[in-house]
């Protein structure tokens, strides 16, 4: 019996060791493959993502109309459970009925947004169109009214129109007209092929959404299902502790997402207003358009408010460049209030990042996918930090090490001793003087065998230049 025992045990053995040994080499295997074929790998995701492309937007709008839809749920929800004991089916047309006051009240939104924007565009183009003609004739007398006064100008103005007429005649003869008989009409095939596809590019996307909206409701509608059936999925495939951790970092990223982009929507509409106000206040041109720019780039955290000043300031800067100057102190002013008074007030600490790590996450992400990553690249960032910082601290734990990282400050090295809790061992001040002075005298020593190379580098030019000479 127990050499059947022993039979057993090590044929166990040694399945586990070679069955591992064969998910290691074919793991190796799948990455050589994906590696070697990732061009192709990655359009046939692309073709899919396309394919999807409308359950992406219905995703995406039912995510932001969520809160709208739980609000409007819990008013209503409210209202009934007064009057006494609400039913399943009273309860499902409350959700329908919040759904489309929360679908209406996004269309509403961004309907006002588009009356606000477009009728100050088309002021802002015509007034701009009207006012341009004075103010190159303008211009153009400025500069003829020094160029006159001037000798020096009024020659260095000849010569150099003298050579641009010539330029220019060389240009005509030897590049334009050639092209406007060989290959003017491919370009204007490939122009009128180009404006085809982003015809139907834009009939595309607007198809989509259209779709997406469709797909938006169900989602909302049937929410409660999906989570119930997410939830039994993730507790079928994993282990309960893992299931519970799996769940409990979703509940995270959710709370991150959403607390950051709504309080950010609510700073950045509250940042428009006051923009509005001081701009009317202070009788700035162009103030209705203007605020509404500031307030949808202030949602891009960090380099927001940048993008928004530089077309404000330069639509102002054509009309007065006095008012563009007062325009960029106000906004200065106005971030200034926003980072350290109404930022922190409605968003608090919601992602947990320093400085640091936000600048590092919106270039990340944003260089990796443009303004959507910019704007996402801040929550996404941090629930990735979260993860990394909860592993880390898992992992002090087992160790029975502290997870509270002031501990770590000047730390010179960790004492464990059986039976005793471990002992973190710090440097001085007299350690840190010392090693300062150390780094210092490195420095110093290092710049003065600079010096003695550039000295007999010297001595070694002249002495070659002596030799030549003689």
């Amino acid at each position: 019996m127990d050499d059947k025992k022993r039979g057993g045990s090590t044929l166990k053995e040694a399945f586990y060791k070679w069955s591992g040994l064969l998910i290691v080499i074919l793991a190796a295997l799948l990455f050589y493959f994906v590696i070697s074929n990732f061009d192709q790998i990655g359009s046939v995701i692309k073709d899919y993502i396309s394919i999807l492309r409308p359950v992406v937007y219905g995703c995406v709008i039912a995510y932001i109309l969520n809160p709208l839809m739980k609000t409007y749920n819990e008013f209503f929800l409210s209202l009934l459970e007064k009057k006494g004991a609400v039913s399943e089916k009273k309860k499902s047309m409350l959700t329908g009925l919040s759904i489309t006051l929360a679908l209406l009240s996004g269309i509403f939104i961004i309907v006002v947004l588009c009356w606000m924007i477009i009728p100050q565009l088309i002021i802002s183009a015509t007034s701009l169109i009207n006012t341009m003609p004075d103010k190159v004739n303008d211009l153009y007398q400025y500069i003829y009214d020094k160029i006159q006064n001037n000798k020096f100008l009024a020659e260095q103005t000849q010569k150099f129109a003298l050579n641009l007429t010539d330029y220019l005649d060389k240009v005509v003869n030897d590049e334009l007209l050639p092209w406007l008989r060989s290959d003017f009409l491919s370009s204007v095939n490939q122009v009128a092929t180009q404006f085809a596809n982003g015809l139907m590019s834009v009939l595309s996307t607007l198809y989509n959404l259209f779709i997406g909206i469709i797909v938006a409701i169900y989602l909302l509608g049937s929410k409660s299902t999906f989570l119930a059936q997410a939830k039994k999925m993730i507790y079928g495939i994993f282990r309960k502790k893992t299931a519970d951790a799996v769940i409990h970092y979703v509940r995270l990223t959710n709370d991150m997402f959403s607390g950051f982009i709504v309080g950010k929507i609510v700073d950045s509409t509250i940042v428009g207003i006051i923009c509005f106000v001081c701009m009317s206040i202070m009788k700035l041109p162009y103030a209705m358009l203007i605020s509404v720019i500031i307030g949808v780039t202030n949602i891009i955290p960090v380099f927001g408010p940048y993008l928004g000043l530089i077309p404000s300031a330069l639509l102002i800067l054509i009309v007065n460049p006095i008012q563009a100057l007062y325009f960029v102190i106000l906004i200065a002013i106005l971030q200034q209030v926003d980072g350290n008074l109404l930022g922190p007030a409605i968003l608090g600490e919601s992602t947990g990042l320093s400085a640091f790590w936000v600048l590092f996450s919106i270039l990340l992400f944003g260089g990796m996918w443009g303004i959507i990553g910019m704007i996402i690249g801040v929550p996404l960032f941090a629930v990735i930090y979260r993860i990394i910082a909860d592993f880390i601290n898992w992992k002090l734990q087992k160790k029975e090490l502290s997870c509270v990282t002031d501990q770590y400050r000047n730390l010179r090295t960790i004492r464990e001793e059986e039976g005793k809790k471990a002992e973190y061992i710090t440097y001085t001040k007299e350690e840190l003087m010392a090693k300062k002075a150390a780094k210092k005298q490195h420095w110093d020593e290092r710049k003065e065998k600079q010096k003695e190379k550039m000295l007999y580098y010297k001595e070694k030019i002249c002495s070659s230049e002596q030799n030549k000479k003689k």
